[in-house]
């Protein structure tokens, strides 16, 4: 796995300083959430996760509240609150955002992938379509995905397109499809990210719309069979 991959994903707290203190707990929680510590259904109690982001309940409540708004925790009366476990309805609605995030950014960056951003892009490429699966390595290469999707967004510095990406649940999403795809051993086209970087490079915004489209659909496709 490339080396900045957990700094990427972990909870850092550098600039913690000039952050409103509901601000660190959405972005420690968040972060927990998409890098699959905090799993789906996993209960975030509020004295628990004032514990765990190191501030008070009520600015815990506040980013519990703008996680629910992003669609990555739902509160349920009665119980609290907890990481959404999406349904096969759910699932389906978030690959119609998805696709239409990311087709968007394939086309942005086919004219404006600078040589440095390529490399990053092909570094995680390459760990990613050459990693051995296991259930050790699962949420490894889950956050593999997660980086190579969420990086080549935040190239576009689109901060709607990176927001929207957000809202889409995409660790879970890529966590479930990592699932079906090496559990159930259904075979993909060799150096999958790879050839996508290739079309994205082409410099046609058509070409790598179409790309990233079909790189999308065929997960999605997957996960259809699955259910």
């Amino acid at each position: 796995m490339p080396e900045y991959t957990d700094a990427y994903l972990s909870d850092s707290t550098e600039g913690d300083e000039f952050k409103t203190a509901g601000q660190k707990a959405y972005d420690i929680i968040f972060r927990k959430i998409i890098n699959g510590e905090f799993a789906p259904g996993f209960k975030l109690s509020r004295r628990k996760m004032a514990e765990v982001t190191g501030v008070s309940v009520i600015p815990v409540i506040e980013a519990l509240n703008r996680l629910e708004e992003d669609g990555l925790v739902e509160s349920k009366p009665q119980w609290g609150s907890f990481v959404t476990v999406p349904t096969q309805k759910k699932i389906e609605d978030m690959y119609v955002l998805r696709e239409a995030i990311e087709c968007q950014v394939a086309r942005i960056m086919a004219t404006k992938m600078t040589e440095a951003q390529e490399q990053q892009l092909r570094e995680i490429a390459k760990a990613l379509d050459n990693a051995k699966f296991s259930k050790d390595t699962h949420t490894n290469i889950s956050k593999m995905h997660y980086l190579f999707h969420s990086k080549m967004t935040d190239f576009t510095e689109v901060d709607s397109l990176k927001t929207a990406l957000r809202r889409t649940n995409l660790f879970y999403l890529l966590y479930k499809a990592v699932a079906v795809t090496r559990v159930n051993e259904i075979a993909g086209p060799k150096y999958w990210h790879e050839l996508l970087i290739d079309e994205i490079r082409s410099g046609d915004a058509d070409r790598a719309e179409t790309a990233m489209r079909v790189h999308i659909y065929e997960s999605l496709k997957n996960l259809k069979k699955d259910s």
